[in-house]
């Protein structure tokens, strides 16, 4: 959605004027206006994280992105900025919050599909671009409801969806929490965990990058907020969003957040770093660390993709080699990859994660940034068990997004493999 920043859902424009990645060296040109008076931040400010800590995560994030959730490339530039901006970056376990504060989730919704060159100078024409409409937004939302927010939800598990809530929280001064809404990136705001358990996401605030504003104070159905602020982009190209602005107590009920998904993205990036540096081979470990599985291995072959309403969709097919050659598989994707098949069988779908990972980096791939011959190995993880309930499966399932497929676990059809 970058990824729900992507970012499909939550996804920023690679390579774009308004992009993150194009100003994340210069600081912003126009600041967010200052939210009202309200209650102080959560005096808990969680613990500091390290450069190592957020590179870490970066590259456990590229694998939890599953194609999605933006650029590598322009999250590390973006966490840099900061860096040397002097930010100070700290996470908090949810359940340190108290009961009685508020936090709230920021992302960018816009297409992973590059802009046309007319509708590029259409947008350079305009003067007055806001550089960082999702920190407007979180801004706008406290203003809206006079009160500060004393942390940051991450939106989705994507490098740059992630490394925009951890640039927000450290300019801001508040904590981010270990804890987003989906636990990898996904194409839409609908698979949203806090919609899922049952709460609001409204009132929701959005701003597009030249500076126009937004509060979304009422819905016919929940359904409509992803179709209202997607509209937005087409205008606008990108739109900074933050909703779901809830009590640290529905925090820390269960199912409402993917809570520890930071952790994980750490934990793949450190056995990622580890393995390089031993010599072993990082791609295995960040699937013994992530407690995944080894669905494919060999060379990027034909693909196809198209901007449609406003996502990235497409497919990739890789030619096996190895274990797996004279087989094919193809990677189905909305922004993120949805549905993985070996000829007509079915490997793994959503909401379960599949990565696309360059063998020679041992990174994920971001869609549509492969190219063809390019050695790579496809990953399945489990999803959070929040999107394998009922709820979940209702906006998460691969028949959600159109495919005659039921879900089955994929560790149960990794079962009927051997």
């Amino acid at each position: 959605m970058i990824g729900k920043m992507t970012l499909g859902r939550r996804q920023f424009l690679s390579g774009a004027a308004i992009s993150l990645g194009s100003i994340a060296t210069a600081a912003c040109s126009q600041a967010p206006a200052p939210a009202a008076p309200g209650p102080a931040p959560a005096p808990n400010t969680g613990r500091t994280l390290s450069p190592a800590d957020l590179e870490d995560s970066l590259t456990g994030c590229s694998y939890l992105g599953c194609g999605g959730g933006g650029s590598l490339a322009e999250a590390r530039e973006l966490i840099r900025a900061d860096l040397a901006a002097g930010h100070d970056f700290s996470l908090l376990d949810v359940e340190a919050l108290d009961d009685d504060d508020r936090v709230a989730c920021p992302y960018a919704l816009a297409s992973l599909a590059p802009l046309s060159a007319e509708f590029e100078q259409r947008l350079a024409a305009l003067d007055g671009r806001i550089e960082m409409p999702v920190l407007n937004a979180f801004s706008l939302l406290e203003r809206h409801l006079e009160t500060r927010f004393s942390g940051v939800i991450l939106g989705e598990m994507g490098p740059l969806s992630m490394a925009e809530g951890l640039s927000i929280a450290a300019r801001l001064g508040v904590p981010a929490l270990d804890a987003d809404t989906v636990g990898r990136a996904t194409p839409e705001i609908n698979q949203h965990s806090v919609r899922v358990a049952g709460h609001s996401l409204i009132p929701a605030a959005a701003v597009t990058p030249f500076g126009d504003e937004i509060v979304l104070t009422g819905l016919l159905d929940t359904s409509r907020q992803e179709d209202v602020f997607r509209a937005l982009t087409v205008v606008s190209g990108l739109v900074g969003v933050a909703d779901a602005p809830i009590t640290g107590a529905v925090a820390k009920s269960d199912g409402v957040l993917i809570k520890n998904s930071f952790s994980l993205a750490m934990r793949i990036g450190a056995a990622v770093r580890e393995a390089k540096s031993a010599g072993t081979d990082p791609i295995e470990a960040a699937r013994l660390a992530g407690d995944g599985y080894r669905l494919f291995t060999g060379r990027v072959g034909p693909f196809d993709w198209a901007d449609r309403d406003g996502f990235l969709a497409g497919h990739v097919d890789i030619e096996g080699d190895g274990a797996f050659t004279g087989q094919t598989m193809r990677l189905d994707y909305k922004n993120e990859h949805l549905v993985a098949r070996i000829g007509n069988d079915t490997v793994a779908t959503c909401p379960d994660l599949i990565t696309l990972v360059d063998r020679a980096s041992a990174e994920g791939v971001n869609n549509p940034d492969f190219v063809a011959g390019q050695a790579v190995e496809v990953l399945g993880f489990k999803c959070d068990p929040v999107w394998r309930s009922e709820a979940g499966l209702a906006v998460f399932s691969p028949r959600y997004f159109g495919y005659d497929v039921d879900y089955i676990p994929i560790e149960s059809r990794m079962a009927r493999r051997r």
